[in-house]
């Protein structure tokens, strides 16, 4: 387990001085694009809610924040597929 005080100075110090770059990054852009067609697609099949785009940019502020977490100053593939 974790101290409790040693928990809350990880977190804040994430808040204060992480700021993972998405951008600037190598992370895979045909990934989000072929995730967003493959949710639409699932979506229209199921008659579901519509996927827009605004769930895709929900997806990559989860993946920002995931590598906020591990203290990163960008963000992976690997925080994209944990999204």
């Amino acid at each position: 387990t974790i101290d409790q005080e040693l928990l809350r100075k990880y977190i804040q110090y994430a808040r204060t001085n992480v700021r993972p770059d998405l951008r600037n990054n190598a992370f895979d852009q045909e990934k989000v694009a072929s995730l967003y067609v493959a949710l639409r697609r699932e979506s229209a099949n199921s008659g579901g809610v519509p996927i827009a785009v605004r769930h895709v940019e929900s997806i990559m502020r989860m993946a920002e924040a995931h590598a906020k977490m591990h203290l990163r100053d960008y963000v992976r593939d690997d925080d994209m597929d944990v999204a």
